[in-house]
């Protein structure tokens, strides 16, 4: 059994594996890299015609966005899913290749048509209910915990290799933490944070009222940038439990880019969320996803949103595009306003660079002064470096662990700390390695 790494390796972004033993072949995910340049993983035109199945373990760009190129080359692979991440997956591809018509030329771009070619080639399964890959393979989706619907991947060759994705041991508001406690040979493990501890939730909660409290209280905005797939859902959510109990004064939460959409896919996929918020609608009329603190702004100049104090959550999560941008341009002059980060920023990113300190960055080609508080506050559906050791313990039968998904610190810190129990490799772009 061997693992070509077509992207994901020494990086955060395009996550694209192909796994293959004696003429069987399966892909683990088939993502972009966005950035002030969009990055695509780099798989060999040879490999065209062994690409009969594509696994993809979520809806976020960076596992699932490479698809509309597959299908524009004229490949058909079956791609498999669970529900959630085709509807998710069909809002993300859908909102990509409208965004990135300006950005992207020739035969780069993808249209909607190529989207709905993908989306007719999904093929749904269920957590934990095995299915065979087109050459042969047994497959299991297991729960990742990291977004709904979100998959590691069980693969039964000659080997067992089982893949993350991303994964979340922790349960949230919305999930249940990942799957635990099963056998096999080889892991390929993500390591996003493989360098560091995430906070304890009860911890980052009172922070984040602290923070929202004060910017109200000074007559400020503060500008949430999200995914529009998971945090997204996990921060209103949040918002809403807090305003609910008096916890932060109620105020107008103005909901912006795809959140809102991904909001009502979360609420038709229920049954893949945990049972305490099921329970909640299910047993009365409190509904959260249906919350009056919800709005979205009433005039496209967003002059309403400006009116009063309130709280914005919009994407992109990284600043990379949507609305956010148009809020940093229009907050960023005030230091009575706060953009508080909550997920990942990766390199490259205006987001990381006002993690960082840049005092100016450019949008829609201007430069913009920043003068808003810059706080962050992690809200992660990742794991945190202890986590994922332990979750890699739990593994019986575990020879092998393959490290991706994580930049240079995370990938070093977690293989010192793996390699003295297992053979531990961390793989680069356009390597093949041994499983």
């Amino acid at each position: 059994m061997e693992l070509n790494i077509y992207g994901g390796a020494h990086e955060v972004g395009r996550n694209c594996f192909m796994l293959h033993e004696k003429g069987k072949y399966i892909m683990l995910d088939c993502g972009v890299k966005l950035g002030e340049q969009t990055e695509y993983p780099l798989i060999p035109d040879a490999m065209g015609k062994h690409m009969r199945d594509i696994v993809v373990t979520h809806a976020h760009l960076d596992h699932s966005g490479y698809l509309p190129h597959v299908f524009k080359e004229g490949l058909r692979p079956n791609v498999h899913a669970t529900k959630p991440t085709k509807d998710l997956v069909a809002v993300l591809l859908a909102d990509y290749a409208r965004l990135g018509k300006a950005v992207r030329k020739g035969s780069e771009t993808f249209t909607q048509r190529d989207v709905d070619v993908v989306m007719n080639n999904f093929r749904l399964h269920e957590f934990r209910q095995p299915f065979h890959s087109g050459h042969g393979f047994k497959v299991s989706l297991l729960n990742a915990g990291h977004v709904l619907g979100s998959a590691m991947v069980l693969v039964e060759g000659e080997k067992k290799v089982l893949y993350t994705g991303d994964i979340s041991v922790r349960g949230t508001k919305l999930l249940d933490g990942c799957d635990r406690n099963f056998q096999c040979d080889t892991l390929i493990m993500e390591s996003t944070y493989g360098n560091e501890e995430l906070p304890a939730v009860k911890e980052t909660m009172k922070k984040l009222v602290h923070e929202i409290k004060e910017t109200l209280k000074e007559g400020g905005h503060v500008l949430i940038p999200s995914f529009a797939v998971g945090r997204g859902q996990e921060i209103l959510l949040l918002l809403e439990s807090y305003m609910k109990s008096g916890a932060i004064p109620e105020t107008k939460i103005y909901v912006e880019g795809m959140i809102g959409t991904g909001m009502k896919i979360t609420r038709q996929n229920l049954g893949y969320a945990k049972e305490e918020i099921k329970n909640r609608i299910l047993m009365s009329d409190d509904d959260p996803f249906k919350s009056p603190y919800f709005h979205t702004p009433r005039r496209k100049d967003r002059d309403d949103v400006f009116e009063e104090p309130a709280i914005v959550v919009s994407t992109s999560g990284m600043l990379t595009g949507g609305p956010a941008l148009g809020y940093v341009t229009r907050m960023a002059p005030d230091p009575k306003n706060k953009i508080i980060f909550m997920g990942y920023q990766a390199e490259g990113t205006r987001g990381r660079k006002i993690l960082n300190g840049d005092k100016e960055v450019e949008i829609d080609h201007k430069m913009v002064k920043m003068h808003m508080k810059v706080r962050e506050i992690r809200i992660s559906g990742h794991s945190g470096k202890s986590e994922l050791i332990q979750f890699a313990k739990g593994i019986k039968g575990l020879k092998k662990i393959v490290l991706i998904h994580g930049e240079e610190d995370a990938l070093k810190s977690m293989k010192e700390s793996l390699q003295r129990s297992y053979e531990v490799v961390v793989p680069s772009i356009g390597e093949e390695i041994k499983v």
